[in-house]
């Protein structure tokens, strides 16, 4: 299997204030890959708490162990020792600035030291490493982010993407064992091989002391992968699997701290209230979402619906991910207006405030109801740009600041 340079791995080395990176993100999503192939080389020092030696060594007292480390160095699977950030905090608070050590993690990293702070607050800067995009696999280093903030906006033809590719594509994901296995795995083979995954996931021990079942989990995570992209509602999900809505809300919290999904806020919704209530929730890969369909019988290739949510989420992945290497800082929301109830599926707000909405349509012809949601946006101020994301071939502006983008774009760039 081949390496794919991750654009990610340069933004952490540029970094000159924080003297802690924390790289986050799913298990196998190529964390461990990516430190050896992109930073060893840079003078960094490895250790990884998944070797049982390592990790018996380091828990037998953490702050000497982390007093020993060489620096520059990589500590892979940090969220073994819930008091590492700690002792890491201890350490860096002696050193120069400069980027000094990098955790990685396939759970979040020290968000319940310190009496619930953070331990590594402004000593440090998260990273989430997301499954390789499309943008990635093609060897682009721009981000998508960066390139529907700033790029021309011309007409132009381009390749377009059958249907049967496109589920292909969503259908493997980006999970690098995955992405870059040659032959490409069957459908068949993704079912089995995401659900061996996902099972296994749920009952080792990547959250140390976190009390939960591994059956409710799973029931959660499956309601959720089989409306990809639907709001969430807790009372909802707990009637599906007999659970209350606490127990729900719980499990959410869970799934998220192990990144197998995530979830956009309401930008209408005031920001002191925002929480996971009434978000649109998201699988971390589109790959889960298609094998939890396909294993409760559903055929994305007849089944309209299905293949719209599960667009909706890849085309929101393959954006949000690459937030993680752009130029500018984004938050990423939803967009719903109660008046109205139109919608458009992301906004992406800069540090300006200027906003760029992006809405998914899974047909291959324009039509100029699809507009609706995005014409809303746009009244609501701090309008920048707006795309419609769609099957056909055809880059066109509609106005000017709002265009029509085939999703081969999203995949392969123009």
């Amino acid at each position: 299997m081949s390496f794919v340079s991750r654009p990610i791995a340069q933004k952490v080395l540029e970094s000159t204030l924080a003297k802690v990176a924390i790289i986050e993100g799913a298990r196998a999503v190529g964390k461990t890959t990516m430190v050896r192939q992109e930073f060893a080389p840079q003078g960094f020092s490895y250790q990884s708490l998944a070797n049982r030696s390592t990790l018996a060594l380091a828990q037998a007292d953490v702050e000497a162990w982390v007093d020993r480390l060489p620096l520059p160095a990589v500590v892979d699977e940090a969220q073994l020792i819930p008091e590492l950030p700690l002792a890491v905090k201890e350490r860096v608070d002696t050193l120069p600035a400069g980027l000094q050590i990098i955790l990685t993690g396939s759970a979040s990293i020290g968000r319940k030291g310190l009496g619930g702070a953070d331990p590594l607050a402004r000593r440090s800067r998260r990273y989430t490493l997301c499954p390789l995009t499309g943008w990635e696999l093609q060897g682009r280093q721009m981000s998508l982010v960066d390139w529907l903030f700033e790029a021309p906006l011309t007409a132009q033809s381009v390749e377009p993407m059958d249907e049967s590719s496109l589920i292909d594509v969503m259908s493997i994901g980006g999970f690098p064992d995955y992405a870059l296995a040659r032959p490409a795995p069957s459908a068949a083979d993704m079912v089995e091989a995401v659900r061996s995954d996902v099972t296994g996931l749920l009952t080792d021990t990547v959250l140390p002391a976190t009390d939960f079942s591994a059956q409710t989990a799973r029931a959660v995570l499956d309601s959720l992968l089989r409306t990809p992209g639907g709001i969430f509602n807790a009372s909802r999900v707990g009637q599906m699997i007999g659970a209350d809505r606490r127990t729900v809300d719980r499990y959410l919290g869970i799934l998220t701290q192990l990144f197998l999904i995530h979830w956009l806020p309401n930008l209408t919704t005031a920001a002191s209230r925002q929480s996971h209530s009434r978000a649109k929730v998201h699988p971390v890969d589109s790959s889960f979402a298609v094998a939890s369909l396909r294993a409760s019988g559903h055929d994305l290739a007849a089944d309209r619906e299905s293949f719209g949510q599960v667009l909706e989420s890849w085309v929101v992945n393959e954006i949000l991910a690459s937030a993680g290497w752009s130029k500018r800082q984004v938050r990423a929301h939803y967009w719903r207006d109660a008046a109205t109830s139109r919608e458009v599926d992301l906004v992406l707000s800069d540090e300006a405030g200027r906003r760029v909405g992006v809405e998914v349509k899974a047909s291959r012809v324009y039509d100029s109801s699809q507009l609706r949601g995005i014409r809303t946006l746009q009244k609501s101020g701090a309008f920048h740009r707006g795309f419609i994301i769609y099957l056909g071939s055809e880059v066109f502006p509609l106005d000017q600041d709002i265009c029509l983008i085939p999703a081969s774009v999203v995949w392969r760039g123009l």
